[in-house]
């Protein structure tokens, strides 16, 4: 099983330990980040290790801070497929954390 990929673009390319260990060192693996309210944000990131199955690579982590879903972690298997989650994440934090929590600056 190939446990490491890199980013070509937004594709994932797997690859052995040492090209990833070199393709890390200088890579931005932010895929994309969002504040909601003040009290909300959800990350998007590029792991490069894959933590699911052969069939099924686990390598995009959206991670929910604050809010009624906080600490809530969604792995996926595509850049597509993590755009989606981060998306969702946003709506279901925003629709499940109560109005009285939410703050604007």
């Amino acid at each position: 099983m190939t446990h490491y990929y890199k980013l070509e673009g937004h594709t994932p390319i797997a690859v052995d330990f040492e090209e990833w260990q070199i393709w890390r060192n200088t890579a931005n693996t932010q895929v994309i980040v969002s504040v909601v309210y003040d009290c909300i944000s959800v990350s998007t990131v590029f792991l490069g290790i894959n933590i699911g199955t052969a069939e099924q690579p686990k390598i995009f982590e959206s991670l929910v801070t604050g809010g009624s879903c906080d600490r809530e972690k969604h792995f996926y298997s595509t850049w597509e497929e993590a755009i989606s989650g981060h998306y969702d994440l946003i709506v279901k934090s925003i629709a499940t954390t109560p109005p009285s929590d939410l703050s604007l600056s």
